[in-house]
């Protein structure tokens, strides 16, 4: 199974509505990709564009569906880096809702996936969503910004308190909200991060000591800016040579950001993706994440 990312998600939707969503081109197009030519008779199911990785042309955004069953099931080819995957849709009935559980096999995108279920929640929620812009040079240093319906208290609360934490980044926060305070994610082996910054309900920085991965130390900005009820956060993270390759974080950071906004706007209700976990890896995903290992269901 190690070859195989399965994640699952539970949408406000029944699964007709769900697998409209999947195959109907304009719906398609408004939440998983830039360009869509999805035609499930002629067993074609092609994206394309910049909200793809890669960023294929028309031509390269070709996959051909392996089978499908309406509102049930869909399966498709999906060429990444020059290597076949499988991507497989299943839709099992909850009452009033759907749990979807997606599978790719072979070479995959993980933190793509993450966001694009997340956003697919949102979509069907009719809410805004937010998607990577594959075209944009991923070097240097990072800068997201992302508009939230909470106000800014709110949002700095999912950023400072470590029960929040653990739902979006963590899997055993520990924060000491003050200046040279821990802001301790649980990560195994990762060295300690410092609060270098801290302005309740405006700012939040903290500093990345050097690591394996990192050589320098970087600093990460989180700025609140309210305007009737609602707050945009910038995010950036800094410290990055000009032309240092930081698109491994670059989806991941965004994928966080959204969230972070999805806690804030839904509260207790929203969890997300659920993803399938090889135990060495648990302490580096969010313990909404780690503790529902057992909700998986086998395909």
């Amino acid at each position: 199974m190690s070859d195989i990312l399965h994640m699952q998600i539970t949408l406000n939707a029944s699964p007709q509505t769900v697998y409209d969503v999947l195959t109907d081109n304009e719906k398609l197009a408004a939440w998983f990709a830039e360009f869509t030519d999805v035609g499930i008779p002629s067993m074609r199911y092609d994206f394309w564009g910049r909200h793809t990785p890669e960023t294929p042309d028309r031509e390269a955004g070709r996959h051909p569906v392996h089978s499908s069953l309406t509102d049930e099931r869909l399966q498709y080819r999906w060429q990444l880096g020059g290597e076949d995957t499988t991507v497989t849709f299943t839709l099992r009935p909850q009452e009033q809702r759907t749990l979807l559980v997606m599978q790719h096999e072979g070479r995959t995108y993980e933190d793509f996936w993450l966001l694009s279920l997340s956003n697919l929640y949102r979509f069907l929620d009719g809410k805004p969503i937010t998607r990577v812009d594959y075209t944009h040079p991923m070097k240097g240093d990072i800068h997201h910004s992302i508009d939230i319906d909470a106000d800014a208290a709110t949002v700095f609360d999912v950023l400072i308190r470590p029960e929040q934490l653990n739902r979006w980044i963590a899997s055993n926060a520990i924060v000491e909200p003050r200046i040279g305070g821990a802001y301790d994610f649980g990560w195994e082996g990762m060295p300690p991060i410092k609060i270098v910054e801290l302005i309740p309900n405006e700012k939040l920085a903290i500093a990345n000591p050097p690591d394996p991965s990192m050589p320098n130390e970087t600093v990460t900005t989180w700025t609140l800016e309210e305007s009737n009820g609602k707050t945009r956060m910038t995010l950036v993270h800094s410290g990055f040579a000009d032309d240092q390759d930081t698109s491994g974080m670059h989806t991941g950071w965004l994928n966080f950001m959204s969230w972070v906004r999805s806690i804030a706007e839904y509260g207790d209700d929203w969890q997300p993706p659920l993803k399938r976990l090889a135990p060495e890896m648990a302490s580096y995903y969010p313990a909404s994440i780690g503790s529902r290992q057992g909700e998986l269901v086998e395909i």
